[in-house]
């Protein structure tokens, strides 16, 4: 008998845990002690600065401040909070003053990719689907079908638009409160049968990417870096289970220097299906899934 899911891991997919995780496999592998060099070293640094609040707030005013001394810009200072225990999209919110960091509960705080990569002037970020059949060893699959998750306005880094979900959460829960504001330049619209909402399928990404010189060959082994990174940090603490699987969703972003950020790892990544890029992305994605398990 299979199980669809592994015991303990809130160290992968809860935000607070799975930071420090990385931070504590960072210790214990990176340069000098491992002998790595700095380029190898840089593998660990797979999370934009994060902290976890109440208990990290010293140590948040302390990073705040430093980034302000060294941009001197406060419109480029931003940073992204988010409830520790919600998902969805729920409670996040966007700010560039410290005045405005306030929490009634557990959050984790991060520093915003304020430069990220855009397509046709878009903010995105790419939803894959992780199956893991083993912890110890790690066993991991990674679906190269996913969705990529664009804002329903095109990119703005202005200080004005920080408040604006359109442009700045990609979050499909959020912006399909949005779906009203898509125009035939965004690219859900361009991709035809191939985008639905504010989402396209990856592979279409993929190939309009190719047409303008980016190598997608060498984003996919990033991504796969960050993933396999982000499994070894946290599969440490989860005992072995034989019987078990688990899909994942793992949230990822690119710079415009083309760097590869993990921004969150997803228990119970949703498959609903509610139009036909979804169908087939998903319903191929659990046909998959089950051909694996079996």
């Amino acid at each position: 008998q299979k199980v669809s899911r592994f015991r303990g891991t809130r160290g992968l997919t809860r935000k607070d845990l799975l930071k420090k995780n990385i931070q504590r496999f960072a210790l214990v592998f990176s340069a000098p002690a491992a002998g790595l060099d700095e380029k190898s070293n840089d593998s660990f640094n797979i999370m934009p600065l994060t902290y976890a609040l109440p208990h990290e707030y010293n140590s948040f005013v302390s990073g705040y401040s430093s980034i302000q001394k060294l941009c001197g810009v406060k419109s480029m200072n931003y940073w992204i909070i988010k409830p520790i225990g919600m998902s969805r999209g729920r409670g996040i919110s966007v700010v560039s003053d410290i005045d405005e960091v306030s929490y009634s509960q557990p959050i984790v705080i991060q520093r915003y990719i304020s430069d990220p990569f855009l397509f046709l002037g878009f903010k995105f970020d790419l939803r894959l689907y992780v199956l893991v059949t083993s912890f110890a060893p790690i066993e991991a699959f990674i679906y190269k079908e996913g969705l990529a998750r664009f804002g329903s306005r095109s990119y703005s880094s202005r200080l004005e638009s920080l408040r604006d979900n359109r442009i700045h959460l990609t979050n499909s829960s959020i912006q399909k409160e949005f779906n009203g504001d898509i125009d035939r330049s965004h690219p859900a619209y361009l991709a035809g049968s191939n985008g639905a909402d504010s989402k396209v399928a990856i592979s279409w990404l993929w190939k309009r990417l190719d047409e303008i010189g980016i190598d997608t060959d060498s984003l996919w082994e990033k991504i796969i870096e960050v993933c396999v990174t982000a499994l070894a940090a946290s599969g440490s603490d989860i005992q072995n289970q034989p019987n078990s699987f688990e899909l994942f969703g793992f949230d990822v972003m690119f710079d415009q220097q083309l760097k590869c950020w993990l921004i969150e790892v997803n228990s119970s990544p949703s498959l609903t299906c509610d139009s036909p890029l979804d169908i087939r992305v998903k319903g191929g994605l659990i046909r998959d899934t089950i051909a694996l398990v079996n």
